[in-house]
């Protein structure tokens, strides 16, 4: 609201002339307050005024940007401001501080996703955990509605051309990516309110969201979708994303364990799209030799000579990641620590799928999924 205050003030300005009112309003306000004085913290303290203070203030703010500055640019003073940047004209990047992070061969950055070997992407299976409360009946329920409302409006699994399968996928990816960013930001929020730290949670859920992300984006290099697609994709995101960051309010590892099952489908379908890619004949089967797009390979650190079928068994080896990791965090405590986190436990510099074990468990209901 007040920043919508402030921007209509600004326009207001610029269309009926009124920076000499603004400059006026300065001098006066300044005027002002160089005659209010303040007294010092002690009672012998030296006798200020508000001009005084301000400047301290400032040079205090200055000092702190000087620290962010150091630390963001790689201990480099950043360059001053070119005169034309400063009247509005363009700059070009070469005038500008670098970063000391570096930067993708895209010119993006993004999460560090798991390094893959061949043997784990191809050993992954089609699991199913099966609900043991009332709650994981729920979520299972809701997933398997929406499973089979989506099956019907695409025709799966009679999907008997490459747009149809990108159809489908690209779809599941827009929903996909939704959970796990709602899940950090929740998190994220609470944090704030609670003044207290998060657990490691939402680095995990966050990466998630940008790891399905990255899967739409992957597969939008083999096909654009129309007018009608994105209108679909608006109005589920309208109602889902709405829908479950109420629910996620209310009953966190009721949404986490819908996202379990969730990933369980996605593994599934991932399955039956390899499949269908390894028979003679079908409308997949180009994509045994057909390459990646560079940004799978750049993001997966794939083999330069990698192909789509490659891409599609990364991508099911994330879904297993997922499906691992929502059901562990739907099977313990809203505040325990991430057990997937920097800070939890001691086998964590390997991806989730590699794990061997879930936390301990503390009832028949946090056995491993």
């Amino acid at each position: 609201f007040f920043f919508g205050l402030s921007d209509l003030f600004l326009k207001t300005q610029t269309m009926f002339g009124l920076s000499r009112c603004s400059t006026v309003f300065q001098t006066v306000s300044g005027v002002a307050v160089r005659s209010y004085p303040l007294f010092g913290a002690g009672p012998a303290g030296p006798r200020r005024t508000l001009t005084s203070a301000f400047k301290e203030r400032q040079a205090q703010r200055q000092e702190a940007q000087a620290e962010l500055t150091k630390y963001l640019y790689g201990h480099k003073p950043a360059p001053t401001v070119p005169e034309e940047y400063a009247n509005g004209q363009v700059v070009s990047d070469a005038e500008l501080p670098t970063p000391a992070m570096p930067l993708h061969k895209s010119g993006f950055r993004w999460f560090k996703n798991p390094l893959y070997t061949a043997e784990q992407v191809q050993s992954v299976k089609i699991t199913h955990r099966p609900p043991m409360t009332f709650q994981d009946r729920v979520a299972l329920s809701g997933v398997s509605v929406m499973r089979t409302a989506f099956d019907k409006l695409t025709g799966y699994p009679n999907l008997n051309s490459q747009g149809a399968w990108l159809d489908r996928i690209l779809f599941l990816e827009t929903v996909a990516g939704v959970p796990g960013f709602v899940a950090g930001m929740s998190r994220h929020l609470r944090s704030l309110r609670r003044l207290q730290r998060d657990q490691g949670w939402i680095h995990t859920l966050l990466e998630e969201a940008e790891n399905e992300r990255m899967h739409l984006l992957t597969f939008m290099n083999l096909k654009q979708p129309g007018i009608l697609f994105r209108l679909a994709v608006l109005l589920t995101q309208g109602v889902f994303a709405n829908g479950f960051i109420l629910v996620y309010l209310l009953r966190p590892q009721l949404c986490h364990r819908f996202v379990g099952y969730l990933e369980e489908e996605a593994v599934r379908t991932y399955t039956h799209c390899l499949q269908v890619i390894d028979t003679p004949g079908s409308p997949l089967h180009e994509w045994t030799w057909a390459p990646a797009p560079e940004i799978a390979i750049e993001y997966w650190r794939l083999a330069p000579t990698a192909t789509m079928r490659d891409v599609i068994e990364v991508v099911r080896a994330d879904e297993a990641c997922h499906r691992h990791v929502n059901h562990v965090f739907s099977s313990i405590d809203y505040d325990k620590r991430n057990p997937f986190g920097p800070s939890g436990m001691p086998e964590l510099a390997v991806a989730p799928c590699e794990k061997v074990q879930a936390p301990a468990p503390e009832s028949p209901q946090l056995a491993r999924p």
